[in-house]
């Protein structure tokens, strides 16, 4: 009893993590359309998001190893929750930007804190089945943040207070927990030119998925608010949320409806090739959205969650490729290499789509770009499909649900059947 006490506190906080996290990606870009922000200013604080996570993945082990992991996580769930309300008190660029950076520190250490200790407390033989609880644990709080962004009359302002609530209760269950801490993590790190060498497929893959699912991600809000508008009327900092909130839940419902069928029809085929038709399959929606940009919310919320249904699910496909072209003793940093990977698309992707943004062409040019994006990888999967055969059946790793949270948890779940001396 006392195991799964502990892995609950832990699952409760990251899905309180979550809420505010889904909550945040509906605020955030409204709030900077309704203060009349550029593209590019848009596109850059999306990226310091993306390049403080990268910064804080990297620091987090040192930082565990020195605080321990309820410091680590207390004290980053506080400069979570307060830099989460500053954002409420001003709009001023420079400010969001620092905020959002060091916003993505915080939560990049909280990730870590919380993926080694389930990692560390959990037996080998059960941390399939934890890891895919945990999984769906933040995943629903990433759906649940929308939807309590659409209640009737929820503005800006009290949008940013209830999501501060939420990061501030994140800290609750995981320092009331009396279980001895576990070890810190100490990952290591392959670079992506390494990673490259060893499975180009999947470097391309995890790299796509961070240019085109943090650009597009930016600015779709943005997008989903004005489906609601009249013509000729802007969105202002004073009203009510639309249809966002909706637009963003229905993005993520169907990224968990169609991650786990999709990773086990990779198990039964050249995953490049799935991989090949996900990307193809979005980057057709993505052109339908870009002629057809305002096609009314009805048919705005099929088209975006048919996106979100085949655009959201590279990086745990990505992953799987990877662990059947790596030697075991490369797992550890590969997890690392391919988290890096992501984050540099993720920096690099919301600056390109805000460029687009600010074009004459605006949210069309922000689809123009996803499209080119997934129809390249499209093809570059085609090609290394006919270059190098798939990995035989019998030495593929199975698929695991695998988000780009931490390196901690994919090395956990690649090395879990060597803790218990068999396969999982």
């Amino acid at each position: 009893m006392a195991f799964y006490r502990n892995v609950l506190v832990l699952m409760i906080s990251m899905a309180l993590l979550h809420v505010a996290t889904g909550g945040l990606a509906v605020v955030l870009p409204v709030a900077m359309a309704a203060d009349q922000w550029s593209g590019l200013a848009i596109g850059a604080v999306a990226a310091a998001y993306a390049g403080g996570f990268m910064a804080g993945a990297i620091y987090a082990p040192r930082f565990i190893a020195r605080v321990g992991h309820i410091r680590a996580f207390a004290a980053s769930a506080g400069v979570a929750a307060a830099v989460t309300l500053v954002l409420g008190l001003d709009t001023q660029a420079l400010l969001w930007f620092l905020a959002r950076f060091a916003f993505g520190c915080s939560t990049a250490v909280m990730f870590a804190v919380a993926d080694s200790w389930i990692a560390d407390v959990t037996p080998a033989n059960r941390r399939g089945s934890v890891f895919s609880i945990y999984q769906i644990a933040g995943r629903a709080g990433l759906v649940i943040g929308p939807f309590l962004l659409a209640v009737p009359g929820m503005d800006l302002t009290r949008a940013f207070l209830l999501i501060g609530v939420f990061m501030a209760l994140a800290l609750v269950p995981i320092t009331a927990t009396r279980k001895d801490q576990p070890r810190a993590p100490r990952p290591v790190m392959i670079m992506p030119s390494k990673l490259i060498q060893i499975a180009p497929a999947a470097a391309a893959s995890v790299f796509a998925a961070g240019m085109v699912n943090s650009g597009l991600l930016a600015f779709v809000p943005i997008w989903a608010e004005r489906l609601g508008l009249p013509e000729g009327e802007t969105l202002t900092s004073g009203m009510a949320l639309g249809a966002a909130p909706l637009v963003m839940a229905a993005i993520y419902v169907a990224a968990m409806a169609s991650q786990w069928p999709a990773g086990k029809l990779s198990d039964r085929m050249d995953r490049r090739l799935v991989i090949a038709g996900l990307a193809g399959t979005a980057g057709a929606i993505t052109l339908l959205l870009m002629v057809f940009v305002d096609p009314g919310l009805t048919l705005g919320l099929i088209l975006i969650a048919l996106w979100g249904g085949t655009a959201l699910i590279h990086y745990g496909i990505g992953v799987a490729h990877a662990n059947d072209r790596a030697e075991p003793e490369d797992l550890p940093g590969l997890a690392s290499s391919l988290l890096l990977t992501w984050a540099i698309g993720s920096v690099i992707g919301p600056f390109v789509a805000g460029a687009f943004y600010a074009s004459p062409m605006g949210m069309r040019g922000v689809f123009l770009y996803a499209a080119v994006c997934l129809f390249a990888l499209t093809g570059l999967m085609f090609i290394r499909s006919r270059v190098k055969p798939a990995a035989p059946k019998d030495e593929r790793e199975d698929f695991k649900d695998i988000r780009a949270t931490s390196p901690v948890l994919a090395e956990a779940e690649e090395t879990a059947g060597y803790d218990s001396g068999e396969p999982e």
